[in-house]
This record gives structure tokens, C-alpha cells and sequence, in this order.
């Protein structure tokens, strides 16, 4: 029997526990501000550069890079963001003494924006919390409360939209005009600090451009990998070496697999990657042989049961730092602490660790799960369910998004679709349940395909009134997500509550009544308080 205690509002605790800590520590965030100041500084003196037709794209790229790294904060240790913040440093100050000299070879006045810091590039570590700390204080002093809550939920946007745009880079696809874009709204961003109409309308600005960048997205992962198909995905293990390829680089993976493909070695998916499995390219190679793990969130007992080599490519989770075994490596932007960095795309030492590590010893036999999609089909699923709403067959449509892996969540939604009526329909990006009136459409997680699907339910479509979103998960892609949907018209949408590791709890209070979004609790109720509040 489901407990009517059970609280929605706790589905992060896994993901606390799993660092022993729910919140961000103080030199975290001091660090983060001082990468963010840095950034904007250097955005200022870059935009004045392209004001002469001087541009430098490595940098521009390097800026998206590190803001979309952001993005996994919370996996960060201290020295990895000082790190960062003074890798930062040295682009702002050589945009800004790149432009100086631009103005004098020309004749022409600089225009220097203030520094509200002094800061040198022999700072410790310690000197550059110091300097982290300053900016702190700078915004509670400066800025007011509703203001600076809009600016973090502005960065928690531009988190989303960089990293898009950074996965564009995987498939050497640089949207410039994106990239400008963001450029000048950082550029721009210290004189709006205070005006909370331009942060608002910053924000909406953001969460379309995110959401055209997933669609384009999704479109760029056919061209490469070829048609989607609705396929089962082994979550089994076989007797042999073995290879993890965990994150969202799908060139990466393919680089493996071909670099494997002679050799006596399976590879295995972990996290978004998982959705490899359902495109064309990705079949035709018969030595991947499924996906590990349970949980995109729990790395640290995957990566540690996992008896291979591991590669995480760009954006993994990084919460590795208990697991210094030699078996780990990395590419991405940021390697995380005790990971084996990867030069110029060399795998060699992936497989060699992999032929040198024990391998599985026997296998492990789990169930099969269903993946992916059949774009006719849900071309069709989509047609039929239109018309049984305008026919009233269907009153309430449900549309459940990307959430957690664990129990937790699969016991609310167990509860949520068990107690539907007959009228009411769900389309469900990963929960499943053996209702007639709820169709999984199994996305493996990856955001950018559910924006492609969502773009064939919603557009032109007249029922969004009845429609009721649901974001099983609060992260910044799901607050991005939200923003957008707010803003073709969406009325009925409701979120887990946010991690305090992933959003400040005072922000997300501003978010939930500025976007007039509901908080999910406990299942029953919130079916009987959506049909209260709604036609009957």
C-alpha cells in the first residue's frame, strides 16, 4: 500500500547522500562567482574586440565551454574550480590588455568597465576564495534579494543553453550566432543586475534559444548516426574485458567501438549514451553489448563495480574521487581529480588498462528494457490522442518528463498511474506502467530528444489548457525547460523541489511563484488538487 507520508520533495536525497552533503560549501560558491565575474569581464573586452572585426574563436569557445562545466558544480572539488577561475583570469586579462592596445594602435579612448576586485596571478587558492567571497558579499549588498534570485535562475538557463551549444561542438557544428549572443548578454549582464524586467526578459530569451538548441540537437544525432528505431537494450553482462563509456559523446564512443572492434573486448554504455543503442550507426557494431548501471546519478558504485576501463567523455558525472584505481580516464574539459587525462582523442590507454583489468568473470543476467522510438509512430500516437481530446475522450493529458533512475520516483508515478481515470492519458519519457492509457516513450535520458518529440506534440496543437507537464527531476535543463514551456502559454505545469546542491531554496521559491509552477508531493494529492482545480 503506498503511504500517504510519502513526500515528492525528497527524491533528492540519493543524490545528497552520495557526497554526504546537501548543500554547496562556501568555498564552492566563492569560487563559482569568481569564475562568473571573470567571465563576464572577459565578455565585455571580447565584444569590444568584435566591435573591430577582431575575434578569436578559441576563446569564445573556451567561455562556453567553462560556463557549460558549470553544470556539475556540485562534483567539483575546490581546487578544479581554482583552477578554473584562474584559467578564467588569464582570458580576461588578455582580452582586456588585447583591446587596450587595439585603442591606442588606433587612437581611441579605452572603455573600461569596473573591477570590483584586485586581483593577481600568484593568488593561492585561499586568496582567490577571498576574492570569491568579496563577490558574494558584493551581491547581497548591491543587489536586491528578488533581483539576485532572477540572476541565478538566468545562470542556472545559460548554464543549459552553453552546454547545448557545446555538445554542438562535439559534432563541429559552432552556431556563431549563439555563441555572440551569449557573448553580449554577459557582456551586458553587471548593468541589468537591478532591473529585474530585463533579467526576466533575458531569461525567457535563454530558455528558447536552449530549447532550439536541443531540437537542433536531436536533428544533428540522425544526420550523424542515422534513424531512430524502437529497439530492447541488454542491462546484462557477459564473461570477458570490458570497456565503460559513460557521458554524452557519442563521437567518442564510436571511436572506441571501432578502435575495439577486432579485439576481444565488449563496450558498454553508462549515462546518456544509453540512447546510442536505439540509432543506426550505433547497431551495426555487434561488441556493444548494453548498458551498465541503474542510475546516471549513482556513479560511484558503478564506476566502482565496473571491472574494466572506463572513459568518461564531455560532461560525465564526476563524483569520482573515492575511486583513484588507475581505471578512469577522461577527455573532457575538466578532468576530475584521480582521473587519467586523455590527449588528442589517443584511447590506447583505455584499452590497455581494459586488457589489463580482470574483466567480468562470469556475467550477470538482468532484465531487457524497451528503447527508443518509431518517428511513424508516434506521428501516429500523437494523431490519435488529438482527436480523442477533441472528441472529450480524453480531458487531461499528462506529460511526464526525464527523471531519476531510483525507486523513489517509480513509486510515485507506480501510485500516480495505478489511480487515473479513464478519461486521463500520460505520455511518459521513462516511467513505465502497463496501462492502456499511458505510452512510455523511452528517450534513454537524452534531453535533446524529448525537445524533437515535444516539438511534434505541441506545435499547432490547441490543447494546452488540458495538458499537464510534469518534471520528475529539478536540474537546470528541467528549470530551462519550464521557462519555455511558460512561454508558448503552458499553464498546468508541476516539478520536484530542487536540491539545495542545485539550486538555492530562496531562488527556487522565486522561480516557483515568478513561473507560478507547483510543487509535486505525494501522488493522490496531487491528482485530486489538479482535478479540484481544474474543469471537472
Amino acid at each position: 500500500m503506498f503511504s500517504s507520508e510519502y513526500n515528492f520533495l525528497n527524491f533528492d536525497s540519493e543524490d545528497c547522500t552520495s557526497r554526504g552533503a546537501c548543500a554547496l560549501s562556501p568555498g564552492i560558491v566563492s569560487l563559482q562567482e569568481l569564475v562568473l565575474y571573470f567571465i563576464k569581464q572577459a565578455s565585455f573586452y571580447i565584444v569590444k574586440l568584435a566591435d573591430f572585426n577582431l575575434h578569436n574563436p578559441q576563446i569564445e569557445d573556451e567561455i562556453i565551454n567553462d560556463l557549460a562545466s558549470l553544470i556539475n558544480l556540485n562534483e567539483y572539488s575546490e581546487k578544479q574550480l581554482y583552477n578554473l577561475a584562474m584559467q578564467c583570469y588569464y582570458i580576461f586579462s588578455n582580452s582586456k590588455n588585447r583591446y587596450i592596445n587595439q585603442c591606442k594602435d588606433i587612437g581611441i579612448e579605452p572603455d573600461i568597465i569596473d573591477e570590483y576586485i584586485h586581483f593577481y596571478p600568484d593568488y593561492s587558492m585561499s586568496k582567490a576564495i577571498t576574492s570569491g567571497d568579496i563577490l558574494v558579499k558584493r551581491l547581497y549588498n548591491v543587489i536586491l534579494t528578488e533581483n539576485r534570485n532572477f540572476m541565478q535562475i538566468l545562470y542556472s538557463v545559460l548554464k543549459s543553453t552553453c552546454q547545448n551549444i557545446s555538445k554542438l561542438f562535439d559534432f563541429d557544428i559552432r552556431d556563431k550566432i549563439s555563441i555572440s549572443d551569449i557573448l553580449n548578454l554577459l557582456a551586458s549582464l553587471d548593468k541589468f543586475e537591478n532591473n529585474q524586467s530585463s533579467l526576466f526578459d533575458f531569461i525567457n530569451s535563454l530558455s528558447v534559444l536552449d530549447s532550439k538548441l536541443q531540437y537542433k540537437l536531436a536533428e544533428v544525432l540522425f544526420e550523424y548516426y542515422g534513424s531512430i528505431s524502437e529497439v530492447m537494450v541488454s542491462h546484462s553482462t557477459r564473461k570477458g574485458k570490458c570497456i565503460l563509456v559513460s557521458g554524452n559523446n557519442f563521437n567518442d564512443l564510436i571511436n572506441i567501438l571501432e578502435l575495439t572492434k577486432a579485439k576481444d573486448i565488449d563496450v558498454y554504455t553508462h549515462s546518456n549514451l544509453l540512447i546510442s543503442h536505439s540509432l543506426e550507426k550505433f547497431r551495426k557494431y555487434p561488441h556493444l553489448k548494453g548498458h551498465y548501471g541503474s542510475s546516471s546519478e549513482n556513479c560511484i558504485v558503478d564506476y566502482g563495480t565496473f571491472p574494466g576501463a572506463i572513459l568518461l567523455t564531455k560532461n560525465s558525472k564526476n563524483n569520482t574521487e573515492f575511486l583513484y584505481r588507475g581505471k578512469i580516464f577522461s577527455n573532457d574539459y575538466i578532468t576530475p581529480q584521480g582521473v587519467i587525462k586523455i590527449e588528442n582523442n589517443d584511447y590506447s590507454p583505455v584499452i590497455e588498462s581494459a586488457i589489463s583489468s580482470s574483466g567480468f568473470k562470469k556475467g550477470r543476467q538482468k532484465p531487457d528494457t524497451v528503447l527508443g522510438f518509431n518517428d511513424s509512430d508516434v506521428n501516429k500516437l500523437f494523431e490519435k490522442i488529438f482527436q480523442k481530446m477533441d472528441s472529450g475522450k480524453i480531458r487531461r493529458l499528462f506529460i511526464v518528463g526525464i527523471g531519476s533512475f531510483s525507486d523513489a520516483p517509480k513509486e510515485y508515478f507506480s501510485s500516480f498511474f495505478a489511480n487515473l481515470k479513464s478519461d486521463e492519458y500520460v505520455i511518459s519519457f521513462y516511467y513505465e506502467s502497463g496501462k492502456n492509457n499511458v505510452v512510455t516513450l523511452n528517450i534513454g535520458n537524452y534531453v535533446p530528444l524529448m525537445a524533437y518529440v515535444m516539438n511534434k506534440l505541441l506545435l499547432g496543437n490547441q490543447h494546452l489548457d488540458h495538458m499537464y507537464f510534469i518534471f520528475p527531476a529539478c536540474d537546470v535543463t528541467s528549470i530551462s525547460g519550464i521557462i519555455k514551456l511558460k512561454n508558448i502559454g503552458a499553464s498546468n505545469i508541476y516539478v520536484v523541489s530542487c536540491s539545495p546542491r542545485i539550486i538555492n531554496p530562496l531562488v527556487f521559491e522565486t522561480f516557483i511563484k515568478n513561473y507560478s509552477v507547483k510543487v509535486l508531493s505525494n501522488p493522490i494529492k496531487d491528482l485530486k488538487s489538479i482535478r479540484k482545480s481544474t474543469f471537472q
